[in-house]
């Protein structure tokens, strides 16, 4: 009987430490999920000007016949001996871009990088938002760092915590909630000025993310002529955003295709597998299997 007290207490313990390390890499994927970040968010490019200042016995000793070789054995054509064309056998001409005709393929591709240049830019321009604007938010998120918008589910689960049952004490009396539900008329006005402060000192959101399918016809044509001057075509702008707004709503189902995946793996859980299935497969047309009895054909009565 000692032995198997101790086997039903060394196996609570085991099961306690699984359960344990269960949530605790639970909420260590919580946590990566949340600080988790867009890659795109870590590129930044910082331009400077810089003047150039010259050194006439470097620039000597650059051009001297012992660092300079001929390139192709035409003397008219010296380069650095450590100059990468002189593994080269043939360079072609140079022709400008606005003289060499462009294919469509090309042009294409243009639009396309066009688009992913000034994208921000059309936006701050539809909206309204100024450049030094634009600068100053760059300027915030560089010091400051980018702040997270809470998602849908941490305002749920905030909304659940604030979420409070109402109890009123039994020596309390109906007067007493009413003098404290009534508002003094000073209260209102020191109300309204805090209101005002709060306002003015909110910083308006830069980031500009224009949602299409909330616009009207006027808007849109206002936006893709916003997007004309940017080396994008007619009617270029709103169709991609639409794409792009098409592949992230994709990827993010996906992603809860895979989650809700993983959350049915394993071998205990073959019932929300199956109902898994069947949900997915639910709606979809099943044709019957090969092995099915099927029907023996109709003939109709033969007429003389």
């Amino acid at each position: 009987v000692g032995m198997w007290h101790e086997a039903r207490k060394h196996e609570r313990k085991l099961r306690g430490m699984m359960v344990d390390y269960k949530k605790r890499a639970e909420r260590r994927r919580e946590y990566y999920e949340k600080i988790k970040k867009d890659p795109a968010q870590f590129l930044q490019v910082h331009g400077r000007a810089c003047k150039v200042h010259l050194d006439s016995a470097v620039a000597l000793a650059a051009e001297s016949p012992v660092n300079m070789m001929p390139w192709q054995g035409d003397t008219n054509n010296m380069i650095d001996r450590f100059d990468v064309r002189a593994h080269l056998d043939f360079i072609p001409m140079y022709t400008p871009a606005l003289l060499s005709p462009t294919s469509p393929e090309q042009e294409s591709d243009e639009r396309k990088c066009n688009y992913e240049r000034y994208r921000g830019l059309v936006q701050n321009d539809f909206a309204g938002i100024s450049e030094e604007q634009c600068l100053y938010q760059i300027y915030i998120d560089e010091l400051y760092g980018g702040l997270q918008k809470p998602n849908e589910d941490e305002k749920k689960k905030l909304a659940e915590k604030k979420a409070s049952i109402g109890y009123t004490y039994e020596d309390s009396t109906v007067e007493e909630l009413e003098n404290a539900l009534e508002k003094r008329p000073g209260d209102d006005d020191d109300s309204e000025d805090d209101s005002n402060t709060d306002e003015d000192e909110v910083i308006p959101d830069i980031d500009v993310e224009v949602d299409v399918d909330e616009l009207n016809q006027e808007q849109v044509a206002d936006l893709n002529k916003q997007a004309t001057t940017y080396g994008m075509a007619e009617g270029d702008f709103v169709r991609m955003l639409r794409k792009d707004k098409e592949e992230a709503e994709a990827i993010k189902n996906a992603k809860a295709l895979e989650e809700e995946k993983a959350m049915y793996s394993g071998r205990r859980s073959r019932r929300q597998r199956r109902e898994f299935r069947e949900k997915r497969l639910k709606g979809r047309k099943i044709s019957p299997p090969s092995y099915a009895r099927r029907d023996s054909p109709t003939y109709d009565p033969y007429k003389r």
